[in-house]
């Protein structure tokens, strides 16, 4: 079975925050199991142009199997050609393994860009980490599941699945 990063619902939010959000968006999550599903459904639903970038790989395109764009491999170099795009496009970055973080960190240390239109980012990063970058300028995306969500019952309390992983 193939799984999904989102649900439907937390997908049509996620969409929702990105068309009406001008700030860098970023949601917390320790695995990315499912993301390439989840973002392929937002975009053959919106016809949006979605990149996501792979650590050492560099952006690739969600609809088309072209190869990622040059030079992209590294974090500032792939943030730093999403930011020169003049169309409206969404590239995720992913940065909860060590190495992506670091690098996302020390690019944030130096940079920060005031606006990002008309790109938009979507951000992934670990739980329990944080960077004054993403507090002060991004805006994180909470999925308000209530128990409807993705719950499980543990030791007589309800916790998010997401928690678990």
């Amino acid at each position: 079975m193939m799984r999904d990063l989102l649900n439907g619902h937390e997908l049509s939010h996620l969409e929702e925050e990105i068309r009406q959000t001008e700030r860098i968006l970023y949601v917390e999550k320790n695995n990315i199991s499912g993301l390439r599903n989840s973002l392929k459904a937002i975009t053959l639903k919106t016809g949006w142009a979605l990149y996501v970038w792979e650590n050492g790989r560099g952006l690739i395109n969600i609809k088309s199997s072209e190869p990622p764009p040059p030079r992209t491999e590294l974090f500032k170099d792939a943030f730093k050609f999403a930011l020169a795009r003049k169309h409206f496009s969404v590239f995720v970055f992913p940065v909860i393994d060590k190495d992506s973080w670091l690098q996302c960190k020390m690019f944030f240390n130096e940079n920060r860009p005031d606006s990002t239109h008309p790109v938009k980012f979507l951000f992934i990063l670990p739980r329990d980490q944080a960077h004054g970058f993403f507090s002060d300028m991004a805006h994180k995306v909470s999925f308000n599941t209530g128990l409807d969500g993705n719950f499980v019952l543990r030791d007589g309390r309800w916790v998010s699945a997401d928690e678990l992983n």
